[in-house]
């Protein structure tokens, strides 16, 4: 398990001594244990309102770089924010602004309310956990019928961005599966080798340009697919019901964009 660098504790040592900073979280790939010795920590900084309000925009954001670093690197970075901020993520359909919490840890948090609502924020709701199931497996049947398309056409590289899509769709439905949020696209990789089950298929297709491995996950998908209220039959008409103008709000939030 990794642990902040020794630079990064000793400044939150000194944020944890300032009244108004209410609490520190560690966020990013070393707090999730899947980072280099190269990369950095990653902080939000909870301040007071009254005191964020005085901050200047380009002194929100805090970086400590590593002397002598080559190439350079920090040691760490801090984004300076509110507790505002963060309840606000409970309700965007964002993945970055949910993602980053699920495996936060809490340095500090002077009276615990933060440390509530990074919990709230890692949190999918059953009814949107279910309605990015139902469209990320649509988009993914869509893009993977595309591939086709384009492969009998020789459109090489429409090929390799259908298949992208593919998996960015498919990405959302087996992470949605576990109640999971989509990394960031740098962090894809090593956490979809920690899903197991038809996950490995996302890679195989992506790396190699093909549709066949995500035909291949969705059809192993079938039956878990169905408990959640998307179809092993008649999917087209199901599909129809999900792209109609009746369901645009829905389909904004949960549909490729």
């Amino acid at each position: 398990m990794q642990t902040p660098y020794p630079e990064t504790l000793e400044r939150v040592a000194a944020w944890r001594a300032d009244p108004e900073v209410e609490a520190i979280v560690w966020i990013g790939s070393r707090s999730r244990g899947l980072a280099g010795d190269d990369a950095d920590d990653d902080l939000e900084v909870y301040l007071a309102p009254a005191a964020f309000a005085l901050v200047d925009p380009l002194d929100s954001f805090v970086m400590e770089p590593a002397p002598g670093s080559d190439p350079p690197r920090l040691i760490y970075d801090a984004q300076l924010t509110t507790l505002a901020q963060l309840q606000a993520k409970a309700a965007s359909s964002s993945d970055p602004d949910h993602w980053t919490y699920e495996r936060a840890q809490v340095l500090f948090d002077r009276t615990g309310v933060v440390t509530e609502a990074a919990k709230q924020a890692a949190v999918m709701a059953p009814a949107f956990r279910r309605a990015r199931i139902q469209h990320g497996t649509l988009d993914a049947l869509i893009a993977v019928n595309r591939i086709k398309k384009s492969q009998r056409r020789g459109n090489e590289a429409s090929t390799r961005m259908l298949v992208a899509r593919a998996v960015k769709a498919l990405s959302r439905v087996v992470f949605a599966l576990e109640g999971r949020w989509v990394p960031l696209d740098h962090w894809l990789e090593p956490e979809l080798r920690t899903l197991g089950g038809e996950a490995p298929l996302l890679l195989e297709g992506l790396l190699g340009s093909c549709y066949q491995p995500l035909q291949e996950a969705l059809e192993r998908l079938t039956p878990r697919l169905a408990d959640e209220g998307f179809p092993a039959t008649d999917r087209a008409r199901f599909g129809a019901e999900l792209r109609h103008p009746a369901r645009a709000a829905e389909r904004a939030i949960h549909g490729l964009d």
